[in-house]
């Protein structure tokens, strides 16, 4: 078993620091690259005919408004065209019809294209519609985009250059502020789109269109084989194959198209397992053509790494199960050393993605430091994801291209707004009960980590039990939420909204106590206090056995803690520590509640739950948490 360990560190940590080198590198040449700022380009000649498509399947919520979005966009009419394909099987079909029916009395030529079946699900439905238009451009807009009139004015003179296959364009986030966990989401995005994107495209790396908010040139789909449903990301399998048949990729980042975060965290998930199957999909379809290509190598590197990104959180999940064995072979304090030092690898790993996102929020005009609390969170999310991607690499290792599920958006405009009573949201599914118990496994091997000094490993697996615990907390609570409302009604009492929030906002600190309460008490007070808890439940009195002195304070946590004591064994330390843990996140939860404003009660609980007396209090066998 430990050899197995050590070979996984062994592969796993070069992989590891080669794609913390790569991030490392693009953030630094993003760092150089001036900020976007709008660039208007005069269209050479006359306009060509341009077909805007939008793939739609059981999008009722935001079907009108993209569509709305689309119509209404900045080109003459006899050279402009709409499909919206919809392959709905709910009341999509008559909110598009009626907007459809609405836009082509004013003129519009828009079509509402319905095929039997989801054959080949988007790609399907893009390549049926394509097949029905002469459009020598194919611009492309998900369900829940929304693209300002003046966004084809401003980006069709980039394929005056005849070798420009595909132009993307950056997504920005009209609810971005609806939560922390789209705040996180943004984080992310905005990396991929002002760090990875524009430096691949300055520097000719490989890169991909993103599915949406784009402009194909027609000729360069039907040179690379066109659209194809052997993968769940078509988008990336397509610009792949048409940059190797030397189609160059145009990146616009100064033309931002807003779309809409997912809010659930099912919906995440879902979303992260797609694009993560899709992603190994390609690599299997697309590595070799790619290594063999007359690229130059530094390109050809850069797209190896670009296809395997999503083998970082796997490589990664992959370490921590290989740790416990490790440690129980290492024995006493500090005996993990001589077996394997986490290389400087790993803490490039796990500093890349943080310069990056600093790096992009500097580009979008943020101050990054005011974003570092997000920014350090999302390590905690995206390690929580990690279980998702690696199931996801197990199903494309099965083949086929697997069923597209899309993410359902519900049109959220403002922050509070409801959409767990929406018709697309769901219960809690049956990861979470994966993503709890590897939760409880990474503290306790985080836990075993403090213990024995191991403080890299300790941070290492606290991390991912934060994340994994995060997720699944979160899912629960949305899924109590959902059941709710459902069998209760929008009259839910606002204590099941409390109950979601509390589930986020506890989970690292939960994590954090166990983790502290594995330590040693460092107090003498613990002994006698337990000794008096003991004989209070044997004897029924309370009184301090050492000195022969009745206790004269309150007794309330001494007959916790003999309740306890009867109940599981006088000798029963633990519990009592894990007690207390628990009294210590009500203290936290009141400290939320108490504080008046969401964002001062984080503050509070965040300041609370790092002071070195809480933690000790809270994590030792005396019950008084709030001393």
């Amino acid at each position: 078993m430990t050899a197995a360990a050590l070979a996984v560190i062994a592969v796993s940590s070069p992989l590891l620091f080669a794609y913390g080198a790569n991030l490392l590198y693009l953030s630094w040449r993003a760092l150089g690259m001036p900020p976007p700022g709008p660039r208007q380009l005069a269209v050479g000649g006359s306009l060509p005919k341009v077909a805007v498509q939008i793939p739609i399947y059981d999008e009722r919520y935001v079907a009108e408004r993209v569509i709305d979005a689309a119509c209404a966009l900045d080109w003459p009419h006899d050279q402009f065209e709409v499909q919206v394909l919809d392959d709905s099987d709910d009341e999509t079909v008559q909110i598009v019809r009626r907007a459809v029916k609405r836009w082509r009395s004013r003129g519009v030529d828009v079509r509402h294209l319905r095929r039997s079946g989801r054959s080949g699900y988007k790609a399907g439905a893009l390549a049926a519609g394509m097949a029905l238009t002469d459009a020598p451009f194919l611009a492309v807009f998900d369900a829940d985009f929304l693209p300002r009139p003046d966004f084809l004015r401003r980006t069709m003179a980039e394929f005056d250059d005849p070798r420009a296959g595909y132009l993307q364009c950056r997504w920005t986030h009209h609810n971005e502020g609806y939560s922390w966990f789209t705040r996180l989401q943004a984080l992310m995005i905005d990396f991929h789109f002002l760090v990875e994107q524009p430096v691949r495209a300055a520097l000719g790396y490989p890169t991909n269109f993103a599915g949406s908010a784009g402009v194909w040139r027609r000729a360069a789909v039907e040179d690379a084989g066109g659209w194809s449903a052997r993968t769940l990301t078509e988008d990336l399998d397509l610009s792949y194959r048409a940059q190797l048949r030397g189609w160059r990729a145009v990146y616009r980042e100064d033309v931002a198209v807003p779309q809409e975060l997912p809010v659930a965290v099912n919906a995440y998930r879902g979303q992260q397992s797609r694009w993560a199957q899709g992603s190994f999909q390609c690599a299997f379809w697309l590595l070799a053509p790619l290594l063999r290509s007359r690229l130059p190598l530094r390109a050809r590197l850069q797209g190896t790494l670009h296809l395997l990104g999503y083998m970082a959180p796997v490589l990664m999940l992959l370490q921590i199960a290989a740790y416990p064995s490790l440690l129980v072979e290492a024995g006493g304090a500090g005996g993990l050393s001589h077996l394997v030092r986490l290389p400087v690898a790993v803490s490039l790993m796990s500093l890349a993605p943080f310069v990056g996102f600093a790096v992009a929020q500097s580009r979008r005009g943020r101050s990054w430091w005011r974003q570092l609390p997000g920014i350090v969170s999302w390590a905690v999310v995206g390690s929580g994801t990690s279980l998702a991607v690696a199931l996801s690499l197990l199903r494309a290792l099965q083949g086929g291209g697997g069923e597209f599920r899309r993410t359902p958006k519900y049109r959220i405009e403002r922050p509070g707004q409801e959409w767990a009573a929406g018709a697309y949201a769901t219960a809690a599914e049956p990861i979470v009960l994966a993503e709890l118990a590897l939760g409880v496994a990474a503290s306790l091997l985080g836990a075993a980590a403090l213990s024995r000094r191991e403080w890299l490993l300790a941070l290492y697996s606290l991390l991912f039990a934060s994340g994994f615990l995060c997720l699944a907390l979160g899912s629960l609570g949305q899924a109590l939420e959902v059941v709710s409302l459902r069998r209760l009604g929008r009259n839910l009492p606002a204590r099941f909204y409390g109950a979601r929030t509390g589930a986020f906002l506890l989970a690292l600190p939960a994590v954090l106590l166990v983790a502290v309460a594995q330590l040693p008490d460092p107090f003498e007070d613990s002994y006698q206090h337990w000794l008096m808890a003991a004989t209070l439940a044997q004897t029924g009195h309370l009184r301090d056995p050492l000195f022969g002195m009745q206790d004269t304070w309150l007794p309330g946590y001494q007959v916790l803690a003999a309740s306890v004591l009867r109940l599981t064994g006088l000798w029963n330390l633990w519990l009592l520590k894990l007690v207390n843990v628990a009294l210590g996140l009500a203290t936290l939860w009141l400290v939320h509640r108490l504080a008046g404003a969401p964002r001062r009660g984080r503050l509070a609980v965040a300041l609370l739950a790092l002071n070195p007396v809480f933690l000790l209090t809270a994590t030792t066998a005396v019950a008084e948490p709030l001393l």
